[in-house]
């Protein structure tokens, strides 16, 4: 059933739903009170006062509604409140914190007590079970016009009728295609969910409703798009019925395994790995499972007898042989397959090896400790595939439909009893920084003035000192480049202990974070690159260059043609040993770019593939991102200020990225450092992966930037607006030179173009089909100084980012572009044009189920005019 939402439960909102469906529409009461408010009388003074008299200025969607219902009586504006709670319903990527507060907002204008104990204004029933797209909240006003709307065409049938209506969903659906806007409005597929969960889903936006039907279906993407959505509607039913049938499963949905692996998304393999432990005993099974229950991951290696086995892959690890059986642990292959000698010990010295892979694991059982585990009459259950659960040997391939069914099965046995950690975020401290947004339209300079404040974060090197300096270089060279600089430096000869205490090495240390086992690095690294002619190193797994040698009395020295295998880690070690030149530039901040797949590892730590300085051997080990990277060079140098520099931040998944460390940025809470590394003030918590402490510095400045048109910063999440400070920079033709300082460019006719004029004409437009926020910013004209330059400008960038705001809705790209009268006639020359294909002239014939239809196209580039561009403007030669 459609009811079903994987990890959301949707048992609060349906039956929220229910109530709004009795209380409201089928009769004319009210959600939070006993009043009656869902009467037509109240519906038409919304349409009266809002709908009839639009508010076409720069306001918020709030502001501008408060003004137009001021004349209406105290149970118009409660009503609109209840009517916001509606739209609120479904989504999930609004907070419920949020959502309450707009509905109290719209409330007090009654100037009536909220009632905020009623329970559908509770956080259960208002969390949502799906996401809306951008455009449900940028284009806020339009699905409140259609919300309403349909509210009143409801309460215009007589009773009977309305009854009836909301009975049947497919009746239902088909009676709001009579709705103007029904199949572009987000609400529609909302509302049919909300009281028919069973025969509707929870997809809606247009774009996965469409994909999905052509993943299932074989059709192409023009064959869909000619789809209406009740046509739509119907194909999701009865993909969903098949899909039922295939898996015998009656809780299924599109975003969750394993249908959502079915239509489009990037398919992972998943593979079977086995433990027997009548062959083998998992001495650490004890320890590994510990390390995994406190939410980290446990790399092990593996034997896996398929080769095909990629990084990133997903496994699962079956107990074999002896009671009790089945699926124990689950994790991801971080390497690719690999040759090493057979993990029995006899076998190995006979010269045979075995085939593996090292799997980082994030969950092991033991269902000896009477962890939850699958067992094998679990996995009995599992029959779509004929998959083979029992395997004579370790590493076969699970069929994608059995390890959607399996990883749905593992959640719902192993995951739900996982209990969430403890958050280690809540920590107090006093500092002071920077931490600032710049955000607007695309084109309005965020990125340009990102780049010209790097400039007041560069100095020469001579102004940092030779501690802060060598912390900076040493971060990125590896531990051997390190230990090879500390002896060359000691006059090539030198002890363990000296150096350990080098300060190229305790500084390495430092900028790793790292505090323990420093010695334990040492040795290992050196005899890792020991000579193999060394009397002293007996060491097998050797790598090069093989440089060091220790004599009998402990000191270790260069051997070999070290100077010429060596010629990197020489120039390095004198660098070092120089310090601080004159002449040099140091660059104190980093710049990164925000995008859906960046992540918390990319940008605090993570697992990376890095060549183990002991074993020269390519391994996965914790490593620090730019952020905690830059972090670490603001601490060795407290006097100067660093910076990151975040652009397109809210294309990021802020509180995934930040992690807890969102605490941390607040300006009360930045750590102070004296040069030696020692934290005066503020707070430091544990890193998850690496378990060191870390502080983010009070003299690290941070800095976004934020589009607009992709993401309104009222929508922002609450943390991330209370931790920055937001600049809003907004079109500005003025700035705009043209070719003659003015504006105006040649048209190559013995004419000019005014950019200026052309540029807030179309955003006057925008402003009033869309709204402020997805106006064009003046950088997309800085650099146009001839007509062919506007031509690129216009083809490559205006009108593609026009067809992306208004959804391939042609016709009000033309009324953007001024290409249509107010009667849709031909305003030549067009930019957008188009051309009635009238059905008498194509068929031959009039046909009653079909009507003319207008077909749009871009015009070519001569067919782009400087008459088509003045047009826009109303301008003259």
């Amino acid at each position: 059933m459609s009811r079903y939402c994987g990890d959301k439960d949707s048992k609060t909102t349906l039956e929220a739903a229910e109530y709004w469906r009795q209380n409201a529409l089928l009769r004319d009461g009210s959600i939070f009170t006993g009043k009656s408010l869902w009467k037509l009388e109240y519906l038409e003074a919304l349409d009266k006062y809002f709908i009839q008299q639009p508010d076409d200025s720069e306001r918020s969607f709030f502001e501008k509604l408060a003004d137009q219902l001021i004349p209406t009586p105290p149970e118009v504006k409660q009503l609109a409140a209840e009517l916001l709670w509606v739209k609120f319903l479904c989504p999930r990527n609004i907070s419920e914190a949020k959502k309450k507060e707009g509905i109290q907002t719209v409330w007090a204008w009654s100037e009536e007590p909220f009632p905020e104990d009623s329970p559908w204004l509770q956080d259960v029933a208002l969390a949502g079970v799906g996401s809306a797209g951008t455009g449900y909240n940028t284009n806020r006003w339009r699905e409140f016009i259609f919300v309403i709307r349909v509210m009143i065409a409801l309460k215009q049938l007589a009773r009977s009728e309305r009854e009836e209506l909301l009975k049947d969903g497919w009746s239902l659906a088909k009676w709001l295609e009579l709705i103007p806007e029904c199949d572009s409005r987000q609400f529609r597929h909302m509302m049919l969910f909300l009281l028919f969960p069973d025969e509707f889903e929870r997809i809606f936006g247009g774009s996965d409703r469409r994909r999905i039907v052509a993943a299932f279906t074989g059709k192409s993407d023009a064959q869909v798009n000619t789809l209406s959505a009740l046509e739509v509607d119907r194909i999701l039913a009865t993909i969903r019925k098949q899909q039922e049938q295939t898996y015998g499963l009656a809780e299924m949905d599109f975003y969750v395994p394993p249908l959502r692996d079915l239509w489009g998304k990037t398919r992972i393999v998943t593979w079977l790995l086995t433990w027997n432990p009548n062959n083998w005993e998992w001495e650490n099974l004890a320890s590994d499972r510990a390390v995994t229950h406190d939410g980290k991951t446990v790399t092990i290696r593996w034997n896996s007898s398929n080769r095909k086995a990629a990084v990133g892959d997903k496994a699962y690890l079956a107990r074999t042989g002896v009671a009790p059986k089945g699926i124990i642990a689950i994790g991801n292959i971080v390497t690719a397959p690999y040759e090493a000698p057979h993990w029995d010990e006899a076998k190995a010295e006979a010269g045979e090896t075995r085939w593996y892979v090292d799997v980082a694991f994030s969950r092991i059982q033991d269902p000896l400790e009477n962890d939850p585990y699958l067992t094998n009459e679990d996995l009995g259950k599992i029959t779509i595939d004929q998959q083979d659960w029992s395997p004579q040997s370790s590493g076969i391939e699970i069929k994608q439909r059995s390890a959607g069914v399996l990883e749905k099965l593992w959640d719902k046995v192993v995951k739900s009893s996982i209990k969430p950690p403890v958050s280690e975020s809540k920590v107090s401290g006093i500092a002071e920084a920077t931490n600032l947004i710049l955000y607007g339209p695309p084109g309005t300079g965020k990125t340009y003035q990102l780049n010209k404040l790097t400039e007041g974060y560069s100095s020469k090197k001579q102004k940092i000192s030779r501690e802060a300096l060598l912390i900076q270089q040493l971060l990125d060279v590896h531990w051997f480049d390190a230990i090879f600089a500390a002896l060359f430096d000691l006059g090539k000869k030198a002890k363990v202990k000296d150096i350990v205490n080098h300060e190229f090495v305790v500084l390495k240390a430092r900028a790793m974070g790292r505090n323990r086992n420093v010695a334990n690095t040492v040795w290992a690294t050196m005899q890792t690159h020991a000579s193999e002619e060394s009397q002293t190193v007996q060491y097998k797994n050797k790598s090069a260059p093989l440089v060091f040698d220790k004599s009998t009395d402990g000191f270790w020295s260069f051997v070999d043609d070290w100077e010429e295998e060596c010629v990197e880690q020489v120039s390095l070690a004198k660098t070092f040993r120089k310090g601080p030149q004159v002449e040099s530039t140091h660059q104190r901040y980093e710049f990164v770019t925000f995008h859906q797949a960046y992540s918390y590892e990319d940008f605090v730590e993570g697992i990376r593939p890095v060549q183990d300085d002991e074993t020269g051997e390519l391994a996965y080990q914790v490593v620090p991102g730019v952020f905690q990277r830059i972090a670490q060079k603001a601490k060795a140098d407290p006097c100067q200020r660093y910076a990151i520099f975040i652009d397109e931040i809210n294309r990021g998944n802020i509180a995934k990225i930040f992690g807890e460390l969102i605490t941390l940025i607040e300006a009360d809470k930045r750590a102070a450092y004296s040069e030696g590394g020692d934290k005066l003030s503020g707070m430091e918590l544990t890193l998850p992966y690496s378990g060191n402490l870390f502080g983010v510095p009070k003299n690290l400045d941070l800095y976004g930037t934020m589009n607009t048109a992709d993401r309104s910063i009222a929508l922002l999440d609450t943390a991330l607006r209370r931790r920055f400070n937001f600049q809003e920079l907004m079109p500005d033709a003025g700035v705009i030179s043209g070719s003659r300082g003015d504006g105006y460019i040649e048209d190559g006719e013995g004419g000019v173009i005014n950019l200026r004029s052309f540029l807030e004409s179309i955003n006057r437009r925008i402003r009033f089909l869309l709204n402020r926020d997805m106006t064009l910013g003046h950088a997309y004209f800085i650099n146009v100084r001839d007509f062919p330059s506007l031509q690129d400008v216009l083809l490559n960038q205006i009108i593609p980012l026009l067809q992306e705001y208004f959804y391939e809705d042609w016709h009000r790209i033309q009324l953007v572009l001024g290409d249509v009268g107010p009667v849709g006639e031909k305003l030549e020359p067009q930019i957008i044009c188009h051309e009635t294909l009238n059905q008498q002239e194509v068929l031959g014939f009039d046909h009653d189920d079909y009507e003319d239809l207008i077909e749009y196209r871009v015009a070519s580039r001569d067919e782009i005019t400087p008459d088509s561009v003045r047009k826009v403007y109303g301008g003259t030669t």
